[in-house]
Formats: structure tokens, C-alpha cells, sequence
């Protein structure tokens, strides 16, 4: 497939079904990671396993966050060069580099630390212990799954997004049989959830790392005697934007963890991590659309070609729309049928189901957003793609958690993600304005 694309040349539709389709297919295969888990975890634990996922789950969050920062950042200034073999070779190694030490000095974190991180997160005595059989072995195999982010960037880079898509597919079926084995057979419980979620990252690493063992890849690790701090800086500073959208649903998770304890006690923690799950598969699908525009976005951005860079622009957006209309005609009809996956508790799956409605009102503005910031990454425009960023992520959720729930209860909280990616979409608009974007 990488010989029939031609990223100058052929036209920005057939580049971008290309790119994003395998991109898209296969962010919702990895959110079948964590969904299948809530699925089997609600049918063979119950509503307490739920939130014990839920409340365990930011650390291993945390891990994908820094990957995506290493992978995509690495990947993009590999595509910004893609000539220069020795420039190619580094930007790879350091990519593996970072994810190993990041893993390392996470796990020993979790190891010193290990229950006073957990209370941080939100948990309460009842479910400290069943969150510590999901999130220590998480942790344990948080290595795999941080080389399989930045690996899945750096092939997606090199003109093979059905090869990474592959990945993803393993690893997600993998983690789907090892589900129903471990918990419905087995009964091992939440621990049978944290086992194939961790076998499952480990079998989609080791594909990816075949492609860069096959005869003829122009990849190769290699340790560099002197470091070259300007290409970790610029690693660093491109794939912060994702780093930031991808950590923030850790932190964000733990203050909507500690607002549904005081506003609806564990039940609403679980019905959070249900509606939550849902809303993954959106957050994913846009994020693959992202994904997907990268590559076309950075060469044609690297070559000049202005006009095809804002022709992508144009179709990401168009697309993105279109798909949140139709997301909002489901959730609004339809929405329970996959709510009843997880439960059949009537109380839980009327809170989840109420919780996804007005948790879903932001769809219509996270595709632009997901969409302006990878633009703005992929032509190495960090610091508006960092402001943007963060003001979603972290900043307008913080503000809508402190305003929404005093004036509106438990809705409040529900309400504040539309809130940020309300406000998010309209900084947009101004940075459009001010030709920041173009």
C-alpha cells in the first residue's frame, strides 16, 4: 500500500479515506480495550467493579498520554524530514527511549506510593482493594502498551495505516477472548480484566515491532554517545497537544471520580464510567480523524502546497460534523441498547443513559476541536495547538466542575465537558480570525 500513495500528489479525498479510515477503525478497536473490560467487569463483578475500574484506570491513562506524546511528535518530525536517514533513525530511537523510561519511573511510583495514589484518584476504603487487583497488574504491563501507541504512530508515518490497524485488531481481540476466558470462565474477577487487557497490548506490540525487524525497514534503533536535546525538545513540543488531551482525561476522570462520590456516592461512579466508556468510543473516532489528517497536513504543509494542506482542512471538518449529527440522533434514540451491555441494573442504566444525553451535547464542537488541533501540530504550530489544548482539557472542565454543579446538582456535573469544548470551539473561532491556524 505505501507505494500507491503519493501524499503531494494524489487527491486530498482518496488521501484522506486512505489515512483515516484505517486511523478511525482502529481508535475504536482500541477503545474496545477498555469497553470490552466495563462490559464483562459490569455482567461478572458488578456495579462496585465498575467504579473500582473506573477509579483505577487514570494511571494507566497517564502512560497512554506520555506514549502519544512521543509517538506522534516523533512521528510527525519524521515526516517533516522523511529523507534524512540519520534524522529518521533518531527521532525512532528516542521515541523508544522515552516510553522506556517514563514506564519505569511510573511503575515506581505506583510501587512507593501505591495505596496514597489510589485514594488520590478518588477511591474510598470499600473499594481500595478491588481497585488494586485492576491497576497494579495494569501498571505492570503499562510498558506494552505505551510502545504500541508510538509504534502505531511512527507506521501510520510511514504509509502503512492498514499495518497499524492490524495491530490494533490483535490486540483488541486478543483482550476480548482473554475477557470471557478469565472472567465469565475463570472467575478471576476485575483481575482477569487488568490480565487481557495486559496480554492484549503485549501481542499488538510485538506485531508492530515485526514491521521494524522486516528485511529492508528504513528504521533502526541505535544509542546516540551525545543526546540531542533540540530533537527531544521538538518531540516534546509537537506532541504535547496530544499528551494534554490524553492526560487531562486522567485528571479530569479523578475530579469527576470525587464530584459523583459527593453528589451520588458509587452508583454514580459507575453510571460515570459507563456513560464515560460510550463517550470514549466518539473521543476515539475523532481522535483517529486527527490522526488521519497528520500525515497528509505535514508533508503538503513541509512541500508548500498551501492549497491541498487547507483542502484537508476543509474535508476533516465537513466529515467531523456530519458524524456528530449522527452520533446525537443515536445517543438521544438509541442510547440504552448499549448502556444494557453493561448492566442490567434499571436504576444504573436510567443514570447512564440520562448522564451520556447531556454528557453528548458536546459532540457537535469536539470533532472541530480534535480537528484544529491536530492541523495545528502537524504544521508544527505547538504553542496555539498547546493553548487550545489545555483550555479543553483541563482549564474550561475545571471551571465548568466549579461553576455547573453548585447551580444544578449532579446535572452539573455531567454538563461540564460540553461546557469546555463550547468554550474550546469558540477560542477556535478567534484563532481562526487571527489567521493563527492558517
Amino acid at each position: 500500500m505505501a507505494k500507491s500513495i503519493s501524499l503531494g500528489k494524489d487527491s486530498i479525498t482518496k488521501l484522506f479515506l486512505n489515512f483515516s479510515i484505517p486511523a478511525v477503525t482502529g481508535m475504536i478497536v482500541t477503545a474496545l480495550y477498555a469497553i470490552v473490560d466495563g462490559v464483562f467487569v459490569g455482567r461478572g463483578v458488578g456495579a462496585e467493579g465498575l467504579a473500582a475500574l473506573n477509579l483505577g484506570y487514570p494511571i494507566i491513562n497517564f502512560g497512554a498520554a506520555l506514549s502519544l506524546m512521543f509517538g506522534i511528535g516523533g512521528a510527525t518530525l519524521i515526516s517533516l524530514n522523511p529523507k534524512d536517514k540519520e534524522h529518521c533513525n533518531r527521532c525512532f530511537s528516542y521515541i523508544i527511549i522515552l516510553n522506556v523510561t517514563a514506564y519505569l519511573l511510573i511503575l515506581l511510583a505506583v510501587l512507593v506510593f501505591n495505596e496514597k495514589i489510589i485514594y488520590l484518584m478518588g477511591a474510598n476504603d470499600n473499594l481500595m482493594p478491588m481497585v488494586k487487583k485492576y491497576m497494579y497488574p495494569c501498571t505492570f504491563a503499562l510498558g506494552f502498551l505505551m510502545i504500541s501507541n508510538s509504534l502505531n504512530a511512527v507506521v501510520r508515518n510511514d504509509k502503512s495505516p492498514t499495518y497499524a490497524f492490524f495491530s490494533m485488531v490483535i490486540g483488541a481481540i486478543t483482550n476480548i477472548f482473554l475477557d470471557w476466558l478469565f472472567i465469565m470462565k475463570f472467575s478471576w474477577g476485575i483481575f482477569g480484566a487488568a490480565a487481557a487487557t495486559g496480554i492484549g497490548q503485549f501481542a499488538s506490540m510485538l506485531f508492530l515491532i515485526h514491521y521494524f525487524l522486516k528485511p529492508g525497514s528504513r528504521f533502526k534503533f541505535y544509542f546516540e554517545n551525545r543526546i540531542k536535546f533540540d530533537t527531544l525538545k521538538k518531540i516534546w513540543s509537537i506532541g504535547f497537544p496530544s499528551f494534554i488531551m490524553e492526560f487531562a482525561v486522567a485528571l479530569i476522570t479523578i475530579l469527576f471520580n470525587i464530584s459523583f462520590m459527593k453528589y451520588s456516592g458509587e452508583m454514580g461512579v459507575s453510571a460515570f464510567c459507563i456513560a464515560g466508556y460510550v463517550f470514549y468510543i466518539f473521543r476515539m473516532l475523532y481522535n483517529g480523524l486527527g490522526q488521519g489528517i497528520q500525515p497528509i497536513v505535514s508533508y503538503n504543509y513541509g512541500e508548500g502546497k498551501f492549497d491541498r494542506v487547507k483542502e484537508t482542512f476543509k474535508i476533516g471538518h465537513i466529515v467531523a460534523f456530519a458524524i456528530a449529527v449522527i452520533i446525537l440522533i443515536w445517543v438521544n434514540f438509541f442510547g440504552d441498547t448499549i448502556i444494557k451491555m453493561f448492566s442490567e441494573d434499571g436504576e444504573l442504566v436510567k443514570m447512564a443513559w440520562h448522564g451520556l444525553s447531556l454528557y453528548s451535547c458536546a459532540i457537535i464542537f469536539v470533532g472541530a476541536n480534535f480537528i484544529d488541533i491536530s492541523f495545528l501540530q502537524s504544521k508544527d504550530k505547538s504553542k496555539a495547538a498547546n493553548i487550545l489544548s489545555v483550555l479543553r482539557s483541563t482549564i474550561f472542565v475545571v471551571l465548568g466542575l466549579i461553576i455547573l454543579p453548585p447551580l444544578l446538582g449532579e446535572n452539573g456535573v455531567w454538563l461540564a465537558f460540553p461546557f469546555s469544548d463550547l468554550m474550546t470551539f469558540l477560542c477556535g473561532l478567534i484563532l481562526k480570525r487571527k489567521g493563527d491556524i492558517f
